[in-house]
């Protein structure tokens, strides 16, 4: 049963990546993901609660799917390289997501999703001996900004800059403090 609902959930979804590719997301409707894929509404209803559930729904899959083996290991540079992997294959469908602004925002649900992620790696993972008055959630929010800013970037990069190369800035970025970059030491 549960194979089911993932796979009609993956199908619903699918449909909705593929119809963002030529039409606005604004003016795609259930009706439309549903004849798409061959189901009726409430088949529909049956699994997301509209269709921004829907594309948040890719947006989790795009950064779980196929990386839960390096989540286990904390293994988390591995993890954004394969997302970015992910979003290289489906660059098109990105690009046009970005446009879904407003209350229920792409870039949000990017933001969010990575949030999550880290948020379950700094409770696994977390030094508790570096500041620990500093919540793992603030933690999570704060580099979640940081690789959102590289995941867009990408998204929208028109000399092609490599995978590598974008991680390489992101871990680099992370891995060292703003006063190692400043002329200046504020004391």
């Amino acid at each position: 049963m549960e194979q089911h609902k993932e796979m009609m959930k993956t199908s619903l979804s699918e449909d909705l990546r593929e119809l963002m590719e030529k039409h606005l997301f604004e003016k795609i409707t259930i009706k439309q993901i549903c004849d798409q894929t061959g189901v009726i509404r409430a088949t529909f209803y049956n699994y997301f609660d509209d269709k921004y559930d829907c594309l948040n729904w890719i947006v989790r899959r795009d950064m779980r799917e196929g990386n839960e083996e390096y989540y286990e290991k904390g293994e988390m540079i591995t993890t954004f390289r394969n997302v970015l992997n992910r979003i290289s294959e489906n660059r098109a469908f990105y690009r046009t997501a970005y446009n879904v602004t407003g209350q229920n925002s792409f870039e949000d649900m990017i933001r969010n999703n990575i949030t999550e992620v880290l948020e379950e790696y700094f409770e696994r993972f977390r030094n508790d001996s570096v500041q620990p008055d500093i919540s793992n959630r603030l933690l999570s929010q704060y580099y979640a900004e940081s690789l959102a800013f590289f995941i867009r970037t990408f998204v929208f990069e028109r000399e092609g800059v490599s995978i590598d190369e974008v991680v390489r800035r992101a871990s680099t970025l992370m891995t060292h403090s703003f006063s190692e970059f400043a002329k200046k030491d504020e004391k």
